[in-house]
């Protein structure tokens, strides 16, 4: 979709403060009353595919992010390095800005991947208020839209906290608003699309297509919100987590229990066919991947490429060795130590008795003693390019795997921890059901499991999402993530053995070039 050539020339100014970072619209007549036709379905897809391309070439060369290379700009890559980098799962051998800065949890306002990613949002609001400015005749189109712009203000409350704000396309600068605010205008916005509050905009019991939004997507990411609440509003709401969860538990969709071929029923959900090999029936939203039509150098080729040297076939010819397992991680499925040396990371989760322990671990030590060494700490090999059913790729660089950006399992696992936090601390045995129901389908032993607390949970959030981008989240609601010494990982804070950091980086800092351009902002505290 040629995005530059179908929106009016005021969208270059994007009246949030950051009209120098988003690309010229490169439109040859610039008079917003003299603008080509609107195509809406072509700027409804853009609004979903700002999840995965970042330009409209693809991989490189005509950006929509200006002052950054095109493919760090790409929104899963960054939304992977913040919640990932930063915690106890990962750690990145590359010395890129930015990156030593994730790692030693020690960014600040001028950190450019942050930047990059906060610009990405926002990207994908504008063209979401572009459309809804633009089209009033299909009801279900624009509650997707609206979905898809509370998707985004989600993450910017989540990792940014106190953000501008704005609903409409204007050269007024955007106010700001408080975290709780936001929060209040996402659970609004869902709540209305999915028919539970007044509105004429209502999205379909079932997706019209994989890849597009329905109520089930709504009624997980309000379970998302409401699981976090106290952290973004001050007041719990653990029985409305556990009320939504439910009810994407009982949708149609459901957990991919059956394997295929060599593949295990959880590998599935991370292949290059998983939009058909079963595990569509467990992703409820994918940030959808082609090999040869949503080329670029982020999303699922870089949680590919960056995790793996070349030691192992992951169905790409990319292999960057960049980013490996801090021993905590591993130590969720070792946790006496004891992973086998092996170059087959299936052998590595059949030792371990879980499905999920995906482990290279031939040529490798546990522990990261020296960061400039991919070797140095566990290969984690989740995200393949190879289509269980035995077909080819799409491309052989390129990658057809799309990121699930919400599946079942989460709604599980919001659910027992919800019960646990409603039940002075442990899972009544509902929720220690819905903990077996995740466990038994990575063909982990249940037999022993009688109680589950929270400590228990934090380490199961790990265990079944490791890697997939949303640590960083976990570790703050459990209170081990800034603020706090009792819980350590390896290099935390920039110390091999770790060390605390301060709470106040428990959300990042709004970009010091939105601050220059939009005096209506004010920096997050201690930045």
């Amino acid at each position: 979709m040629k995005f530059k050539n179908i929106i009016p020339a005021a969208v270059a100014l994007l009246s949030l403060g950051f009209a120098s970072c988003v690309g010229d619209l490169d439109v040859e007549n610039i008079n917003p009353q003299q603008v080509p036709d609107l195509n809406s379905d072509a700027l409804l897809n853009k609004i979903y595919a700002n999840l995965v391309v970042t330009g409209q070439s693809g991989p490189a060369g005509n950006g929509d992010i200006d002052d950054i290379d095109e493919g760090t700009s790409n929104l899963v890559r960054q939304l992977w390095n913040a919640n990932e980098l930063t915690t106890d799962e990962a750690h990145c051998v590359w010395g890129d800005p930015g990156i030593p800065e994730f790692n030693h949890n020690a960014w600040s306002d001028t950190h450019p991947m942050m930047q990059a990613l906060y610009y990405r949002f926002y990207f994908g609001i504008t063209l979401a208020n572009e459309y809804l400015a633009q089209v009033s005749d299909d009801s279900q189109k624009r509650a997707e839209a609206r979905f898809m712009r509370a998707l985004y203000y989600s993450y910017l409350m989540d990792l940014f906290g106190n953000v501008p704000f704005m609903t409409t396309v204007s050269i007024e600068k955007a106010p700001q608003y408080t975290r709780a605010e936001i929060f209040n205008f996402v659970e609004s916005e869902l709540k209305a699309i999915i028919g539970e509050a007044e509105s004429a905009d209502v999205l379909p019991e079932t997706r019209a297509a994989y890849g597009r939004a329905d109520k089930v997507a709504a009624e997980m990411l309000l379970a998302r919100i409401y699981l976090n609440a106290q952290v973004y509003t001050g007041s719990p709401r653990w029985q409305d987590a556990k009320d939504y969860a439910e009810k994407v538990i009982n949708s149609s969709y459901s957990l991919v229990t059956a394997g295929k071929g060599a593949y295990s029923a959880y590998q599935l959900l991370f292949m290059g066919d998983n939009d058909a090999n079963g595990a569509q029936n467990e992703i409820i939203l994918p940030a959808i991947h082609d090999g040869v039509r949503t080329q670029t150098w982020g999303g699922s080729l870089f949680l590919i490429a960056s995790t793996n040297n070349g030691d192992y076939s992951t169905g790409t010819s990319e292999n960057w060795g960049g980013n490996r397992a801090r021993p905590q991680f591993v130590q969720q499925f070792f946790p006496g130590g004891g992973a086998p040396t092996s170059n087959d990371p299936v052998a590595v989760a059949a030792a371990a008795g879980d499905d999920r322990a995906l482990f290279y671990t031939d040529g490798r030590t546990l522990h990261i003693t020296k960061e400039s060494d991919f070797k140095k700490g566990f290969s984690y090999i989740k995200f393949l390019n190879f289509h269980a059913d035995g077909s080819a790729a799409h491309h052989t660089q390129f990658v057809d795997t799309d990121f699930p950006v919400m599946r079942v399992a989460e709604a599980y696992l919001t659910y027992a921890e919800a019960d646990a936090r409603l039940n002075g601390g442990s899972c009544t045995s509902d929720g220690i059901e819905k903990v077996k129901a995740v466990q038994e389908r990575a063909h982990k032993s249940t037999s022993s499991l009688t109680s589950v607390d929270l400590d228990y949970l934090c380490n199961e959030w790990s265990r079944e999402f490791g890697f997939e981008g949303r640590r960083r989240m976990d570790l703050i609601r459990f209170g081990k993530y800034g603020g706090q010494s009792t819980y350590k990982w390896e290099w935390m804070g920039g110390v091999e053995s770790g060390s605390a950091f301060d709470s106040h980086l428990n959300i990042f800092p709004i970009p010091n070039s939105d601050l220059n351009a939009n005096g209506n902002l004010k920096q997050n505290p201690g930045y």
